[in-house]
């Protein structure tokens, strides 16, 4: 063989080895995704003193939770929200709630906040 001959099967050889190694599993490892997909809120509109409504949520804000607090100093009255009405399953949805009290009567007067806490 001449020299040209062993400097190519040389070069050929290295090519050759340099592929292999390539194609070797370095390891094994974790790949991990952190976040969450977003969709815009609820609008809320209120109508009346006692009522309150939910348009346009999406499919995620399904389960909400509402809590009512009384802002009187000393109120002995316990109030709460109660769904009156619910568009359905689609995509979207509305829903309306009337502010009650104990006796399930809708509440005229008071300052009241109301917090929707979503899953």
């Amino acid at each position: 063989m001449s020299t040209k001959g062993i400097s190519l099967f040389t070069g050929l050889l290295c090519l050759w080895a340099g592929a292999c190694g390539a194609a070797q599993t370095v390891g094994q490892g974790t790949i991990e995704f952190r976040g969450c997909i977003v969709e815009p809120g609820c609008a809320t509109n209120t109508h009346s003193g006692s009522v309150m409504e939910l348009s346009g949520c999406g499919q995620a804000n399904r389960g909400s939770r509402l809590d009512v607090r009384n802002m009187a100093v000393a109120s002995v009255n316990a109030a709460h929200v109660q769904l009156v009405a619910d568009s359905g399953n689609g995509r979207y949805y509305d829903q309306r709630y009337v502010l009650v009290d104990s006796a399930g009567k809708p509440i005229q007067s008071g300052n009241y906040v109301i917090t929707l806490t979503s899953p």
